[in-house]
């Protein structure tokens, strides 16, 4: 199976230089009071999933590379592993659509998480943050190392079940999302909760070495969007310093889908990624959890 990524956030971000840190935006989702309460404490912590931020390009010849990469490790931990592909607005050759391409990808909020302090900055395709933990001094990551560092983060321990569902009402094109957190052990730490929205099932142009163009690319875990501020999502329970074992917490989002420059979005073939994260006020920025469901539900 083809894929590729995670990458367009309709809404007109404007963003500052290179390595300086874009201001949060939130795109007028409405989010809807948070019901919280402490009950029961979980029985079992369930397993880590990883969250894999993948910078791409349609006319990056190397890019299918580093699909593959996320193909197998995927089809190898289903469940698991939960891929945004970004597609940048930088200006470059590599993110450019091939000639007769249907779509652009590209987006300014997809630039804007590259060039935050998450990445700060992203200048080779393909690249990626795993659960956006650094290596070696750096979360911007190459392919080569993808499959290992996938592997290493999925024993992580955690303290925390996160939960995500989603409805949609075709009349007003609009979903309704549910993001649950229920705490396992006791954190004291600030926490963000952030959710994209991605499409599946995307046939399009894509670009591979020695000239060739692929007129049938199948592309998957496109960015559609941001349902929580950008880029580094809503602040959790931030009133409560610590969150004791037993802590739930319950947001509801509605999001209105956006369309494609090009053509229309197939809510059908869309799904919702939420992750629990750091959020930089230490510089770090690592995901604690990430979980997935089908925009339309079950």
């Amino acid at each position: 199976m083809k894929r590729s990524f995670l990458a367009i956030c309709f809404g007109g971000l404007f963003f500052a230089g290179c390595k300086e840190v874009p201001p949060d935006i939130n795109f007028g989702n409405s989010r809807a009071t948070d019901t919280t309460y402490v009950g029961p404490v979980p029985a079992t912590t369930d397993p880590h999933n990883v969250l894999v931020e993948e910078f791409t390009g349609e006319s990056c010849v190397n890019c299918p590379q580093g699909h593959a990469v996320l193909d197998s490790a995927e089809v190898h931990n289903p469940g698991r592993v939960n891929v945004i592909a970004l597609f940048e607005a930088d200006g470059s050759l590599d993110t450019q659509p091939p000639s007769g391409a249907a779509y652009d990808f590209r987006s300014n909020t997809a630039k804007a998480i590259a060039n935050s302090a998450i990445y700060n900055g992203v200048n080779q395709l393909p690249s990626g943050g795993i659960d956006r933990v650094p290596v070696s001094g750096t979360t911007v990551i190459g392919y080569s190392s993808w499959a290992g560092d996938i592997t290493g983060r999925l024993s992580t321990p955690d303290s925390l079940n996160l939960g995500i569902s989603s409805t949609y009402n075709a009349a007003s094109n609009t979903a309704t999302i549910i993001a649950t957190i229920t705490y396992t052990q006791a954190v004291s730490t600030a926490q963000n909760l952030s959710i994209v929205v991605v499409q599946d099932s995307i046939i399009d142009y894509q670009a591979f070495p020695l000239g060739k163009t692929d007129s049938t690319y199948l592309f998957n875990d496109v960015f559609l969007g941001m349902v929580t501020t950008v880029p580094f999502g809503d602040p959790v329970l931030d009133t409560i310093p610590t969150k004791v074992a037993g802590r739930f917490l319950q947001t509801v989002y509605s999001y209105k889908l956006p369309a494609f420059a090009q053509g229309a979005v197939n809510p059908a073939n869309c799904r919702v990624i939420a992750f629990v994260n750091a959020p930089g006020t230490t510089g770090d920025y690592r995901i604690m959890q990430s979980a997935q469901t089908k925009l339309m539900g079950p």
